[in-house]
């Protein structure tokens, strides 16, 4: 799916906190989101998300958070009680889908394991792997890869690949020092003085 802004302005409450340049995001890149902390990158991310509210401009599409939208992860994940299978099966009912995606993200010895005793990197894997599951048109991701281990980066690399190669979902992310991006077609994004 192919975003774009127009006169965009991103912030809380009409509280303007950066100014977005127009955009063309399209789904053939993963769009790397740059900046120093407070220049709006989490902010932005949650407004291509449909989480808030434009200060000025506007999106098209409008963006539909959700199954199926725009699914958004924060860098420190929310994960529902229960069992890393049980996140999964918040997105999908489909038994084979959830244990694919818990394959390509590593996670299959975890299924039974409680979200409450995974490591920060394992809880960063079962909430991206959870997006997927939604199957979101957009997927926006802060700090994706913080925590991660080689053996997960090389996962998530896998999978960003993959995304920009098959171009069925727009993948942003936001990112002090990207990491398992080397060879991928990437767009940056600089907010603020980078």
């Amino acid at each position: 799916m192919t975003i774009q802004t127009r006169d965009l302005v991103v912030g809380y409450r009409k509280t303007p906190v950066a100014p977005i340049d127009d955009l063309t995001i399209t789904p053939e890149y993963v769009w790397l989101i740059v900046g120093p902390n407070g220049a709006g990158k989490t902010t932005l991310l949650k407004t291509l998300a449909g989480l808030l509210a434009p200060v000025a401009g506007r999106i098209e599409p409008p963006p539909r958070p959700g199954f199926g939208g725009a699914i958004f992860v924060h860098s420190v994940p929310h994960l529902f009680a229960g069992t890393t299978a049980d996140n999964l099966h918040v997105a999908t009912r489909d038994d084979a889908k959830a244990s694919a995606i818990a394959e390509e993200f590593g996670l299959q010895s975890l299924l039974r394991q409680d979200v409450r005793t995974l490591s920060h990197g394992q809880r960063q894997r079962a909430a991206l792997a959870r997006a997927i599951a939604a199957e979101p048109q957009i997927l926006l991701l802060d700090e994706p890869e913080g925590g991660l281990d080689d053996a997960s980066l090389d996962a998530w690399r896998t999978f960003a690949a993959g995304v920009a190669e098959r171009r069925h979902m727009t993948l942003v992310l936001a990112a002090h020092r990207p990491a398992g991006l080397e060879g991928l077609p990437v767009r940056t994004i600089t907010l603020g003085r980078a």
